[in-house]
């Protein structure tokens, strides 16, 4: 038989797990962005990727919070369900934005604002848009969001 209490704090560790696993590949590249770039807007990466650890403690809190000695089974599975659902997506979500910064920083990118490049620039092989690269920046946190948003629908039912 299985136990309700053990699914449902099953689920609350995985989205706290998976989401802080995402959030911390994603930080670790964003942070070196940001370091390179000595400018405030470079901090927005950062910013993003511990968004999504913060997703995971969302549902865990909402887990955790509905958790009782006579907990349904069904609604354990679907508390399970939810961890896994933030959890991978935030996963997913926080690896594709490490990437995606990993070959900015490699690639020797630098953004630029108002189509000026900055003087601290020097000889930098590429610019790019600081627009375009936010938008690419929201649209890999959007995934992160998406599986916030199911969990939701499935802690709340």
């Amino acid at each position: 038989m299985t136990d309700p209490t053990l699914l449902a704090g099953l689920g609350c560790a995985l989205s706290v797990f998976l989401c802080g696993l995402g959030s911390a590949y994603a930080t670790s590249h964003a942070s070196m962005f940001a370091l390179r770039h000595q400018d405030l807007m470079a901090m927005v990466p950062v910013v993003q990727a511990g968004v999504l650890a913060v997703y995971g403690m969302i549902i865990a809190y909402l887990i955790q919070s509905r958790i009782t000695d006579s907990l349904p089974t069904a609604d354990a599975y679907k508390f399970f369900s939810a961890g896994l659902s933030v959890g991978l997506a935030c996963l997913v979500s926080g690896f594709g934005m490490g990437e995606y910064l990993k070959q900015c920083n490699e690639g020797e990118l630098f953004f630029v604002r108002k189509g000026k490049a900055e003087p601290k620039q020097g000889s930098a092989s590429k610019k790019i848009s600081f627009t375009a690269f936010v938008f690419c920046l929201i649209y890999l946190e959007a995934i992160g969001l998406y599986g916030l948003i199911v969990a939701l629908f499935l802690v709340g039912h």
